[in-house]
């Protein structure tokens, strides 16, 4: 009776490290899997980065504000037109893949913090610190439209 249950224990202990290493690599290739988008994420991806596009576009009208000290137009301008664009790229990063999110997330974070050190620029009167935020602005704007997906 001995022998039979040691050797009952150790066919259960094979099956055991059988069944757990086969089970192992399954796993891991569900993990490697690329991630893909349904034809609905795409559209909306589309759409948002259309958006985002255009105000991409209308920050080209910040320069010549900042470079006459209009900075009463420059806050006009980062309030209105660009007020939402911290909001729609934080949407647009929710869309994106996984390991996309994160990145896309920081990097929006990233702009709209540019967009407030211009802001703080143009209530100190400071055209230097206000380009230099410009340039990191569209520095974070082109890198995060690098993460969005063709």
């Amino acid at each position: 009776m001995v022998r039979f249950r040691s050797i009952l224990a150790a066919v259960l202990a094979v099956i055991l490290i059988v069944f757990v290493i086969g089970s192992y690599p399954a796993e891991a290739a569900k993990a490697k899997a690329p991630y893909t988008y349904t034809p609905e994420q795409l559209e909306q991806i589309n759409r948002s980065t259309a958006d985002l596009q255009e105000l991409r576009d209308r920050l080209l009208e910040l320069p010549p504000l900042i470079q006459q000290n209009d900075w009463v137009d420059v806050k006009n301008f980062i309030h209105g037109p660009l007020g939402e664009l911290r909001a729609k790229m934080v949407r647009l990063s929710r869309n994106l893949a996984p390991d996309a999110q994160k990145a896309a997330t920081k990097t929006a974070k990233d702009v709209f913090g540019h967009l407030i050190a211009i802001d703080e620029a143009a209530n100190s009167l400071d055209s230097t610190k206000a380009f230099r935020n410009y340039n990191e602005l569209l520095k974070d704007f082109d890198a995060f439209f690098q993460l969005i997906p063709a």
